[in-house]
């Protein structure tokens, strides 16, 4: 249970360095906000989402991702199932996204969004004998759909929500999985439009980011120097990112970013130990399991403006798994909690790129 208190250790340490940067990196004389400035008197200003230099808002995106050979230590399961140690020859990844506005007014903005990520371990074993590693032998898929929402208060506050519905396994077109399976990400920030160039919020987020539901502090953070050379982009403890711009139409973007989520695996030809068998830990059931994928990314994204409309994005970085468990599926863990996995698995890191060609907002 080593790593149980990582992810909230890990957050508490940026919390305090990420404190540090936004007392030093703020301008020292507070600037206009000339975007919510009008000509008639007497009418109510709303501030706008938008800081000037923030990298560009996508609308369509569609990747391909690839990380090189590691290896992935199944546990063992019960008395009867044996650890196996997985040789993956290299890990692909597909995905599809988009973020469309529905309503958009100075009172209010509304996105409608949709998601689709398709993962594939290739393994170099001859035989695979751990179940786990069998269910990992394929695609694990995630279909999501999803709401943001802006709503400026006044001039200088806003609300900030999102909420989504993620539906993840290792089902097919064959085999799909439950309705009641779907995973829920809710997002809640109050935040300050100090200016053009910088705005901050905090809230709070129910979250699978960590493999596992997780309840957890917010920090919405974004700013852009004077000189437009470089910035912050935070949505803590989900990612952060310095920004850097060679031109208006060339961004660098070094940070990273928590991906995760939790998986139903399906008992195919019945390869999970029966619920009775010996060994197994309380309340295990074979048709009810999830795998809990959390990772942790360090990355350069290059970032290029093809067209004013069309950008392209490359992305190098190294993958650090902080969870890749089994667990039972109605299972919470609070943080703290000593309640045994099913399998208490291990994944070494990995360097991977990405490529994702994005339509944006102008």
């Amino acid at each position: 249970m080593k790593h149980k208190l990582h992810f909230p250790l890990l957050f508490s340490t940026l919390f305090c360095l990420f404190a540090g940067q936004v007392l030093f990196a703020q301008p020292e004389d507070e600037e206009e906000d000339y975007s919510s400035y009008g000509t008639e008197s007497g009418v109510k200003r709303y501030c706008t989402p938008k800081v000037v230099g923030l990298s560009p808002q996508r609308l369509i995106s569609i990747g391909y991702e690839f990380a090189g050979s590691h290896s992935i230590e199944a546990a063992a399961l019960g008395d009867n199932v044996a650890a196996q140690n997985g040789d993956v020859n290299n890990y692909m990844g597909f995905f599809l996204a988009a973020n469309l506005p529905v309503i958009s007014t100075h009172k209010f903005l509304l996105n409608i969004g949709m998601n689709y990520v398709g993962s594939n371990f290739s393994f170099g074993n001859d035989t695979l004998s751990n179940p786990f590693l069998q269910s990992l032998n394929g695609n694990i898929r995630t279909f999501g759909l999803n709401a943001t929402i802006f709503k400026p208060l006044n001039e200088k506050h806003y609300l900030l929500g999102f909420v989504s519905g993620d539906y993840n396994g290792d089902y097919n077109f064959k085999r799909f999985q439950s309705i009641s399976l779907l995973k829920t990400t809710v997002v809640a920030v109050f935040g300050w439009k100090f200016n053009d160039r910088f705005q901050f919020g905090f809230g709070a987020t129910q979250t699978y980011r960590a493999g596992e539901k997780s309840l957890l502090p917010v920090i919405h953070y974004n700013f852009t120097s004077k000189n437009d050379k470089w910035g912050i982009e935070a949505l803590l403890p989900a990612r952060m990112h310095y920004r850097y711009a060679f031109t208006r139409r060339d961004l660098l973007l070094a940070g990273f970013e928590v991906l995760g989520n939790s998986y139903h695996l399906a008992n195919v030809d019945n390869r999970y130990p029966e619920q009775n068998a010996p060994g197994m830990v309380s309340g295990y059931d074979p048709n009810n399991i999830e795998f809990r994928r959390s990772e942790i990314r360090f990355r350069l994204d290059y970032m290029k403006a093809l067209s004013d409309f069309i950008w392209i994005s490359a992305q190098v970085g190294y993958i650090h798994a902080y969870r890749f468990n089994v667990d039972s599926g109605n299972d919470f863990r609070p943080f703290g909690s000593d309640m045994p996995y099913v399998m208490e698995n291990r994944m070494g890191g990995a360097p991977y790129f990405q490529i994702t060609l994005n339509l944006v907002s102008p």
